[in-house]
């Protein structure tokens, strides 16, 4: 595994981590999301376990609501676990493109090589991220996805791939109107992004949702000719009530 981890690079990962959880109220007015505890410890603990299986210990975390008590846990877990975790505030929760800019303009040094981008609200196995990045070192392309079966009642409300002809990724479709589904295949928002991406959130419009997303970067990086695969990955449970 440390081979692989050595010839591709990626030893570091951005989390996202500012979210306010509001489908999770009331439990997450005085928890976040990401601390909630699933089996005995916060769904953070199982991103983190599960990247530093993969060689992954440099990370950074982008909080916002209730950001001192992620900020606390960061503290813990680094120095039990001897992972570098540092965390950076978003002032204003306007989508996950405004979020990596945010970590850029204040450790920039995290993109200067390919790097994670994912989500913390997933509770994955463990092996989740050593399976990505084994998957991402095996192929040419700068970018790896993680994707996912979708069923038909969910697409209107995920994302959805547009292939190639050669099975690379095309588009990422954000939320595609009913029946316009490129494919049942999704994204998960996780990715191993070069630091080529960077550029391409300067200009990342405000979607429907009120938000900078990061998709409407990778589509733009793609539509250049950046190379993307994808690496189908089992679904990972979304909270439904904290158990």
């Amino acid at each position: 595994m440390s081979n692989i981890i050595a010839k591709q690079g990626v030893d570091r990962a951005v989390l996202l981590a500012a979210g306010r959880g509001s489908r999770l109220q009331p439990y997450t007015d005085t928890i976040p999301k990401p601390l909630l505890v699933h089996r005995g410890k916060p769904t953070l603990d199982y991103m983190l376990d599960s990247l530093q299986l993969a060689g992954v210990n440099d990370i950074v975390l982008v909080t916002h609501h209730l950001s001192e008590q992620i900020e606390q846990y960061a503290q813990v877990r680094a120095a039990s676990h001897q992972q570098r975790i540092r965390c950076v505030y978003q002032a204003q929760l306007c989508g996950t493109a405004h979020a990596l800019q945010t970590v850029i303009d204040q450790t920039p040094d995290i993109v200067e090589a390919p790097f994670i981008l994912s989500a913390t609200d997933y509770l994955i196995p463990r092996r989740f991220f050593s399976e990505l990045l084994n998957f991402h070192a095996e192929q040419s392309s700068a970018l790896t996805v993680s994707l996912k079966h979708l069923d038909v009642d969910e697409m209107a409300g995920r994302s959805s791939i547009r292939f190639r002809d050669d099975d690379s990724i095309a588009e990422i479709v954000e939320k595609p109107k009913a029946g316009t589904a490129p494919s049942s295949i999704g994204a998960n928002l996780t990715f191993v992004l070069p630091s080529q991406i960077t550029p391409y959130l300067q200009d990342v419009p405000i979607s429907k949702r009120g938000e900078q997303e990061v998709q409407h970067a990778i589509n733009q990086w793609l539509s250049d000719g950046g190379q993307a695969r994808g690496l189908v990955q089992a679904v990972p449970p979304e909270w439904r009530a904290p158990a």
